[in-house]
C-alpha cells in the first residue's frame, strides 16, 4: 500500500504538494537502491507490516470508534521509518523522522501508535522513550492519548504488564518505560532515550532539543521522531529542521538515514489559500480526519483578522509566519552549473578571491572569482575538521561526508580533527592562486589578523571588507542579477555552494540595502560559501570603479573636474 501511495503521488493521481512529490521518489529510488543490492541498507517488507499491524489493533479514543484503520499515505509514513534496514545487523536503517504536517491529521493517533511499538517491539533493552515538548501541557496531549489507549486494551496492559504512575508508565515485561521530557536542559542528563518523540517541534527549545539527541548516543538503534506543523517564527530549532529537510528532499543535501516528507503551500499556493484543491493537497487526510465543513468554519474565522489568517495559513498551509524571504533561487543558481569548470583555463585574467573563515570548528569558505567579457567565472572550496561538532549533528553530517567523498570538501585531521588549521587553509589558497593575477583578497576584520599578512608575503594584495549592508549591497544585487543567466555566470557546480545558496536570506534597511544572512543567528545552515563569494565580487567591483583599497571618505570625495571642468576649456 505504501508503494502504491508513493507511485500514484509520483505519477500525479493523487493531489500532493511539491515537497510530497519529492519524498515519494525519494522513497522509491531508496527502495529500488536497496532491493537492488547495492546500498548499505536493505528493504524488508516484514518490519512494515510488523507495525503496521501493531497499531491497526489500537483502539481509537477520539473523535473516531473501533479499533485504528491506517490510511495508504500513514501506511507510507510507517514503510519509510521501519522498511530500510542495516546490512549485517538487521537493525532500522532510519535514525531520524521528521514529518512536517499541517493540524488535524492524526499527527497523535500515528505518533502514540509509534511510541507503543518502538518501547515494546523492537528488542531493545530497557528501552526508554521520551515525550517531549515546550510544556507540559503539550506533552501530555500524546501522553494522555497513551493512557487512554491502555485503559481501552487490557489485553495490551497484559502482555506487557503495563504500570502506570503520575510521572511514568512501565512496561515490566519489556523493561520498557515511557518519561515526559519538559523541564530546562540541564536537568535532563538521566535521560538515555531509544525513542525520542519531539511534540510540536516548533515550539521546544535548542538546549532540550541538543541534550536528548546527545542522550541517545549510547543507543544501538535510536529513532527521533517529529510531527510538527510550522511555527510561528523562526527563531525556534525547528526552522534548521525544516530547512535541512527540504535540502535533503530537494537533493541538495544528502541525509539517508532520515525520512522526511513535508507539507507545505507554495507562494502560489498562498496567493490562493482559500481554494479547497490547495487545502487538499496540502492535507494528506483530506475527507478522513478533516471534513470540508470545518475547514470552511477555518476560513470564515481567517477572513475576519490578520491574526486569525496568519494562523490559518501556519496550521492549514503549513506556512512559517515570520520565515525570511530566500535571496537566491537554488534552481537558478544550479542552471549556471558546470563541473567541468577549471578556472586555470583563465590565466592572464584578473582574479578576485574571498575568504570566509567563520569558526574553526565549522565550515569555511574560498572564492576565486574571474571575470572574461560580461561572464563572472567562480569556484568554491571549503574545509571543515573531520571529527569536529558539525560532523557529529545527524541534519548534516551524512551530506557533510558524501560532499568529502565526491571531493566538494575536505576534511582536515590537524588537531585531531576537532577544527580546522587555517595553515591548510592558507596552503590551499596560495596553491589556487598560483601563476594567476591576483588584484586582491578579500578578508572580514576577524579574519584579517590571522591570514591576511600570511597572504601579503606571499604577495598577493589582502584588503577588508566590512560585512553590513551598505558594504556588500552592490556586489550581493550584481550576483543576484547574474543568476539564472549562463551568460552572465557559470560556476563550479559545488553542492555545497548550492546548499548554501538555499540557506541565505535578505535583511534589507530603510535605504534598500541589503545583507545576506543566515535566518537566525544560531542557525546551523550554513551561507559561507555565498558569502565568501560576495566579498570577492566587492573586490571586483571596486577594482573596476577604481576604488579598491580606499577608504569610505576616499570613495565620497567628490571629483574636482565635475566642479570646475579641464583647464584651458573654461573659454
Amino acid at each position: 500500500m505504501a508503494v502504491w501511495y508513493c507511485e500514484e503521488v509520483s505519477a500525479g493521481r493523487v493531489p500532493a504538494c511539491e515537497e510530497e512529490i519529492q519524498a515519494c521518489r525519494r522513497f522509491l529510488d531508496m527502495r529500488r537502491l536497496a532491493l537492488s543490492g547495492r546500498a548499505e541498507y536493505f528493504w524488508s517488507d516484514a518490519h512494515v507490516v510488523d507495525p503496521c499491524a501493531f497499531i491497526e489493533l489500537l483502539p481509537h479514543v477520539k473523535a473516531f470508534e473501533g479499533t485504528i484503520v491506517l490510511e495508504p499515505v500513514q501506511c507510507w509514513w510507517v514503510a519509510g521509518i521501519f522498511g530500510f534496514r542495516e546490512r549485517g545487523t538487521g537493525l532500522r536503517w532510519v535514525r531520524s523522522a521528521s514529518l512536517w504536517v499541517p493540524r488535524k491529521n492524526t499527527k497523535t493517533t500515528l505518533s502514540t501508535g509509534i511510541v507503543l511499538y518502538c518501547a515494546n517491539c523492537e528488542n531493545e533493552p530497557g528501552a526508554e522513550v521520551t515525550i517531549s515538548a515546550g510544556s507540559e501541557k503539550q506533552a501530555a496531549i500524546p501522553y494522555n492519548v497513551i493512557r487512554e489507549t491502555l485503559k481501552k486494551e487490557p489485553d495490551l496492559v497484559d502482555l506487557y504488564q503495563a504500570h502506570d504512575t503520575r510521572d511514568y508508565t512501565e512496561f515490566r515485561a519489556t523493561g520498557s518505560k515511557i518519561t515526559l521530557a519538559t523541564s530546562k536542559a540541564e536537568n535532563l542528563d538521566g535521560y538515555n532515550p531509544h525513542l525520542v518523540l519531539a511534540e510540536e517541534l516548533h515550539a521546544q527549545s535548542q538546549a532540550v532539543i541538543g541534550v536528548l539527541k546527545t542522550a541517545m548516543g549510547s543507543r544501538r538503534n535510536p529513532l527521533f521522531l517529529s510531527i510538527s506543523t510550522a511555527g510561528r517564527d523562526t527563531n525556534s530549532p525547528a526552522y534548521d529542521d525544516w530547512k535541512a529537510s527540504l535540502a535533503v528532499l530537494k537533493g541538495r543535501m544528502r541525509n539517508d538515514r532520515l525520512f522526511t516528507v513535508i507539507y507545505a503551500g507554495s507562494k502560489e499556493d498562498t496567493d490562493k489559500r482559500f481554494d479547497l484543491k490547495v487545502v487538499e493537497k496540502v492535507n494528506p487526510l483530506w475527507g478522513v480526519s478533516l471534513t470540508k465543513a470545518a475547514i470552511e468554519e477555518e476560513i470564515a474565522e481567517a477572513r475576519k483578522s490578520p491574526a486569525k489568517l496568519n494562523e490559518y495559513l501556519r496550521t492549514r498551509l503549513n506556512v512559517w509566519s515570520r520565515a525570511a524571504g530566500n535571496l537566491i533561487s537554488v534552481d537558478d543558481w544550479n542552471a549556471c552549473a558546470n563541473p567541468a569548470l577549471n578556472l586555470d583555463a583563465f590565466r592572464g585574467y584578473p582574479m578576485y578571491v574571498g575568504l570566509d573563515l567563520a569558526s574553526r570548528n565549522d565550515l569555511n569558505a574560498a572564492a576565486f572569482l574571474v571575470k572574461v567579457g560580461d561572464r563572472l567565472y567562480t569556484v568554491a572550496k571549503y574545509w571543515l575538521g573531520r571529527n569536529c561538532p558539525r560532523m557529529t549533528d545527524d541534519r548534516f553530517a551524512d551530506a557533510f561526508a558524501a560532499w568529502a567523498q565526491e571531493g566538494w570538501l575536505e576534511l582536515t585531521d590537524a588537531h585531531g580533527g576537532t577544527f580546522v588549521d587555517y595553515k591548510i587553509i592558507l596552503k590551499r589558497v596560495l596553491d589556487m592562486l598560483e601563476g594567476h593575477i591576483v588584484i586582491g583578497v578579500g578578508l572580514d576584520d576577524y579574519q584579517a589578523n590571522l591570514m591576511a599578512s600570511e597572504i601579503e608575503l606571499a604577495g598577493h594584495p589582502t584588503f577588508i571588507v566590512q560585512k553590513n549592508a551598505r558594504s556588500l549591497t552592490p556586489a550581493t544585487e550584481d550576483l543576484i542579477a547574474r543568476v539564472g543567466n549562463t551568460e552572465l555566470l557559470e560556476h563550479d557546480g559545488n553542492p555545497v555552494t548550492a546548499w548554501c545558496a538555499g540557506n541565505v536570506v535578505g535583511y534589507y534597511d530603510a535605504n534598500s540595502n541589503v545583507l545576506p544572512k543566515k535566518e537566525t543567528k544560531d542557525s546551523k545552515a550554513n551561507i559561507d560559501g555565498i558569502d565568501a563569494t560576495i566579498i570577492g565580487n566587492v573586490i571586483r567591483l571596486d577594482h573596476e570603479a577604481g576604488v579598491l583599497g580606499m577608504d569610505r571618505r576616499e570613495r565620497e570625495k567628490p571629483n574636482p573636474y565635475l566642479a570646475r571642468g579641464l583647464a584651458g576649456q573654461a573659454a
